[in-house]
């Protein structure tokens, strides 16, 4: 059982051992709004085919590029801090302007400093009931990821289309 790799607005880690149990046996799971991916991450037993989806371009951006380019997307932040002035720099750059790799990571890097892991109009938040973001630990935190994503179809899709 894995973690999701970002914090997300109506997530479901706390329910998650509440939920999983209630899944029906299955061939195939969609998550039409995948969102932080909470019981993807979190399920004991891949089901043989899984879709992730969801209509966040950003969100989707993030989970390719940790399937497919983990390696370069960890290298994004070899010398990077976690500060107040570079959460308001990377908001104030424009996503349309970044590579996916880079989009990802300043997504990544919003979603891990933001108060209450809002999406829109995000705030710099830290906690003072657990540890900050070590950025150096990525690769390590998100290798599981990597592997839970492998054979994973990931659209970025109406949910109507996706179902």
């Amino acid at each position: 059982m894995h973690s999701p790799i970002i914090p997300w607005m109506g997530g479901k880690r706390r329910q998650a051992d509440r939920l999983i149990p209630l899944f029906p046996p299955h061939e195939c799971c969609v998550e039409v709004f995948a969102g932080g991916a909470a019981l993807f991450f979190m399920r004991p037993q891949p089901a043989p085919v899984e879709v992730l989806n969801d209509i966040n371009g950003d969100l989707v951006t993030l989970y390719r590029v940790v399937q497919n380019h983990l390696e370069e997307f960890v290298r994004q932040f070899k010398w990077a801090l976690s500060s107040r002035q570079i959460f308001e720099w990377q908001k104030l750059t424009r996503p349309e302007t970044l590579t996916d790799i880079q989009r990802a990571a300043r997504f990544f890097y919003l979603q891990q400093h933001a108060f209450g892991a809002k999406v829109s109009s995000p705030t710099f938040g830290t906690a003072a009931t657990g540890p900050a973001v070590n950025l150096l630990r990525i690769e390590e935190n998100l290798s599981a990821a990597w592997q839970r994503l492998a054979g994973t179809y990931i659209e970025n899709l109406p949910w109507l289309e996706c179902a």
